[in-house]
């Protein structure tokens, strides 16, 4: 019956509140606001049931908009609030900016236009959408940091059941220490380029609510010494992941750290001056760390790794990022003590050598990742040992390994028949032996990145195609590649979702024909910097690839505007768009007498508006020439 409102009538408030709960699970966003605009019962119980919510932290209303989220969602757990988005520009919104386009064109929607429509909003602030400030120098400058601590204060008064935090913005002690003071059941705290605070501030904050505190992430934040570290041993018994990164802590915090927090489980550490001492209190006291992250240390040495190897046996994932004092005898340590060794990823380490990588594959059988990165001096034979004992191997990222060649890959292909992602960088000396080998073994290989691997030729490609089919290949650089070697893949991998093959000189239309006509999965391409690309071939792509969502096509000599035009008006889900600047204004042109009135690029952002998931201007990208 037209008018009659059934669903409240007979919908109970347990029932609506469930089906609120479920849509904020789905994480769809956009579903979860449009429920709150069928009535006002609606969104009165999205208001006292709205979990989580993303905030401007610029403009000069900041500290209104976190005033009058806490008032409005008391149910709030989880808040992130990032100087990047501003108030002015997150209230617009997307969708709402293009129903305005619509109506009017663009150049009359003004600021203070804005700012009258979002105070009119019933979901002011509320999980704002994440729109890019001005640059720096520009007439908006001073009102980039315009949250202040009596922002934050409101926001710890009214959501006492705030359970996981993020700030990344510039905000003094005084509102870390509110936070403490009315956030009892704080568990996650991340702390990102807050620079206007000091150890004063985190440590009124740990005191108060350190207890509840199970994750605590601090980087980018010059004032952190070893006296906040301090409170967190002293306050924070239940912590189990911790993240830090700064140049003035040093041993005694660390240790204080480890003492204090010894139900561990992942550690990341990027401390310049901290050494051996404090990894050794690590080993002694966290014999529950499961994930070690080491980062530009410059101090610690190989008896740090060993002392971790004799107190962390369930240690399963471990990054070393340009430890430069570690040798062979720390992963030798590592090897032989812990057995659930999963992750692996070794980072500018000049001086491991062959031998390092030997261990692991003698006394790692469980090891699952495998990555190595600027490892000059490891030889094909260390993978003799990881072929042969680590079966379980699902990934293997290598990149600048300059002696490692086919015959270290083929031990691979051979041993690891798991293997399900491949990839290589600047891998000079590998070629289509290494990509036979794999495609003969390894039938559950799904990705593949061979970027500039310049001895790869269609002769493996076409092998790779035969026997693993693939979603995701990335032969950027490859120069030997033509069309034959992308014909076999379109025509032997149908599920293929990305696909990168820019600086492919030899590539044209052909092969895009193939694409199109056997991917019709494809979402993402990158074809830059192709030159026998050309505006016939993009006709072919978009024909077959309907779910494109993501082009870049920059530096294609031969694609003109007409290319452009036919990518925007052939994908009906297309979000994201990189061409040259140039191209996109002849584009403008070729509409203009449609829209006369709009400035320059505006003319494509509106044609857009009519598709099903419009491409929105903050999306394209352009390359300026």
């Amino acid at each position: 019956m037209r008018g009659a409102d059934l669903i409240n009538l007979l919908l109970p408030d347990e029932i609506l509140d469930e089906v609120l709960r479920r849509v904020a699970v789905s994480g769809a966003k956009r579903d979860l606001d449009a429920c709150a605009l069928v009535c006002s019962r609606w969104r009165r119980h999205d208001r006292a049931t709205r979990r989580s919510a993303k905030l401007a932290a610029s403009g000069a209303r900041a500290d209104e908009v976190l005033r009058l989220v806490a008032e409005r969602f008391p149910a709030l757990v989880e808040v992130s609030v990032d100087e990047r988005i501003s108030v002015e520009a997150a209230a617009a919104g997307p969708s709402c900016a293009a129903a305005r386009s619509r109506r009017r064109p663009m150049y009359d929607v003004s600021p203070s236009g804005r700012r009258r429509r979002m105070s009119r909003s019933s979901n002011f602030g509320a999980h704002m959408s994440p729109f890019p400030l001005d640059q720096p120098g520009s007439d908006n400058e001073t009102e980039r940091t315009c949250l202040t601590d009596v922002g934050l204060t409101s926001l710890a008064r009214g959501c006492k059941g705030l359970e996981k935090l993020s700030l990344a913005c510039y905000i003094g002690d005084p509102g870390l220490i509110a936070i403490g003071e009315g956030c009892k059941l704080l568990r996650n705290l991340n702390l990102r380029f807050v620079e206007g605070t000091s150890d004063e501030g985190l440590i009124g904050l740990i005191k108060n609510c350190g207890q509840s505190l199970v994750s605590l992430g601090v980087a980018t934040c010059a004032w952190m010494t070893d006296a906040s570290l301090h409170a967190v041993g002293s306050h924070c018994p239940n912590l189990e992941f911790l993240s830090l990164e700064s140049d003035h802590i040093k041993n005694e915090g660390v240790v204080s750290v480890a003492k204090g927090c010894r139900l561990l489980k992942t550690l990341k550490l990027q401390c310049m001056g901290a050494g051996d001492e404090a990894l050794d209190a690590i080993g002694l006291f966290c014999s529950f760390l499961e994930s070690l992250s080491l980062n530009n240390f410059e101090k610690f040495t190989d008896r740090s790794l060993s002392s971790i190897a004799k107190g962390c046996k369930n240690l399963t994932d471990l990054i070393l990022n340009d430890c430069h004092l570690l040798t062979d005898r720390s992963l030798e340590f590592v090897a032989r003590s812990c057995k659930k060794l999963a992750r692996l990823k070794i980072n500018g380490c000049q001086n491991m050598e062959t031998a390092a990588l030997e261990h692991i594959g003698r006394w790692c059988p469980g090891l699952l990742e495998l990555s190595l990165i600027y490892c000059p001096r490891i030889r094909d034979s260390a993978f003799l040992e990881v072929g042969r004992g680590c079966s379980l191997l699902r990934s293997l990222y290598l990149v600048d390994c300059s002696r490692i060649s086919d015959d270290a890959l083929c031990y691979i292909a051979q041993g690891c028949k798991n293997l399900t992602e491949l990839s290589i960088r600047r891998g000079y000396e590998i070629g289509d032996k290494a990509l036979i080998s794999f495609a003969e073994n390894c039938k559950s290989l799904r990705e593949l990145t061979l970027q500039f691997c310049e001895r790869v030729s269609d002769a493996g490609l076409t092998a790779i195609a035969e026997g693993c089919p693939l979603r995701k290949l990335n032969l950027c650089g490859c120069q030997l590649i033509t069309d034959n070697g992308l014909t076999a893949i379109a025509r032997g991998c149908p599920d293929l979702v990305y696909l990168d093959i820019s600086v492919l000189r030899s590539i044209g239309d052909m092969a895009l024909a193939e694409i199109g006509e056997g991917c019709s999965q494809l979402k993402d391409i990158a074809l830059s910097h192709c030159p026998e690309v050309t505006d016939v071939g993009l006709g072919h792509l978009v024909r077959g690839c309907l779910p494109l969502q993501s082009c870049q096509m920059v530096y294609c000599r031969r694609v003109s505007s007409t290319g452009i035009a036919t990518i925007v008006s052939g994908c009906p889900k297309l979000k994201k768009l990189l061409v040259e600047e140039w191209k996109l204004q002849e584009t403008n042109e070729f509409f203009a007498p449609a829209y006369p009135l709009l400035p320059s690029y505006a003319t494509v952002f509106l044609l857009l508006l009519e598709i099903p998931y419009p491409l929105q201007p903050k999306n394209i990208k352009l390359k300026h020439l």
